[in-house]
């Protein structure tokens, strides 16, 4: 590689990977970027008959996507191509999170296969402020938005919620840019995001300010080493809801523990958050994820779902693990 760029190193490596040559190096492209400023950047190339590496330039482009991205499953909010403004830092739920969001920084997402179409976004939010919105565009920052989630103050920058709002126009492969909108300084972090595709009606944007907080359970926490659910309908629309559970430990620690509930009428669940869910018939049980499993005595935490059908408000039990 010739000397190019704002970098007086380049530290290179090869990797070999799904059929392709790739040549990492860093350079001083970024803005502020320099000799002791660097940043990763990468090339395809390939072998010359004779088993040597070619000259590689240096390009802004860097190597072609390997494949598209699925939208209708979990992606971490720090699956990034490109960033403006933003940071990572460690998450409480686990992994990383994306923080110092302000009014006009944005995420890039490239290659994102939406197929026939996404009805709505999910996207695992908490802020110390009043919050902001988070603007879904397609092709550029100033691209068409093709939906917008209001995120409200939740107490805390690692005080998580789950906000839900309508999308429609995503169809196709796409770049999907994460817009974040909102009044000056830091405005929320976000854990990770995830698109929903359904023939029904969806879910209409969340109000413009956060949902009231979890009713207390209606019996006092259990004198042993036992649970309690309490259960609260966070949103609704035609043909769906979006439900939170919290869970209590009581007197005394526990390890883990499994909620359970009747589906009524016909009801379903979709998807779920902090927790991992079984059915058997019309019962539902979710069991807790690996972070939020572990509770001190009194402590608590929460789970949420997307169910189908008209919400109502199950009998649930709680057992530790």
């Amino acid at each position: 590689m010739p000397r190019q760029g704002g970098s007086f190193t380049n530290h290179a490596g090869v990797i070999d990977f799904h059929g392709g040559s790739y040549f990492f190096y860093h350079n001083g492209a970024l803005p502020g970027g320099g000799g002791f400023t660097r940043s990763v950047a990468v090339e395809k190339f390939s072998y010359r008959s004779d088993g040597t590496i070619p000259t590689i330039n240096m390009t802004t482009t860097g190597a072609p996507q390997v494949g598209t991205l699925n939208p209708y499953v979990r992606q971490e909010a720090e699956t990034i191509a490109w960033a403006s403004g933003v940071e990572t830092e460690p998450a409480s739920e686990g992994g990383m999170n994306v923080g110092w969001i302000e009014n006009g920084d944005h995420i890039k997402v490239k290659g994102v296969a939406f197929g026939a179409g996404a009805t709505s976004f999910t996207a695992r939010v908490a802020s110390a402020t009043s919050g902001g919105r988070i603007e879904v565009r397609l092709g550029s920052p100033g691209g068409t938005t093709v939906g917008t989630c209001t995120v409200g103050g939740t107490g805390g920058w690692q005080t998580w919620t789950t906000v839900t709002c309508l999308v429609s126009g995503a169809t196709g492969i796409q770049d999907l840019y994460l817009r974040f909108a909102g009044d000056s300084g830091n405005l929320f972090n976000v854990n990770w995001w995830q698109f929903h595709q359904g023939t029904g009606a969806t879910p209409p944007p969340p109000p413009t300010t956060p949902p009231p907080t979890a009713a207390p359970p209606t019996t006092p926490p259990p004198t042993g080493a036992g649970c309690t659910a309490a259960y609260r309908t966070v949103n609704t629309w035609g043909g769906g809801f979006q439900g939170e559970v919290t869970v209590t430990a009581g007197a005394a620690a526990i390890s883990g523990w499994t909620v359970r509930w009747t589906l009524a009428g016909g009801q379903t669940v979709t998807q779920v958050w902090n927790g991992t869910l079984s059915t058997s018939g019309s019962t539902a049980a979710v069991t807790n994820a690996g972070h939020n499993g572990a509770l001190p005595a009194t402590g608590s935490t929460t789970f949420g779902f997307i169910g189908g059908g008209t919400p109502s408000t199950p009998s649930l039990t709680c057992t530790p693990a």
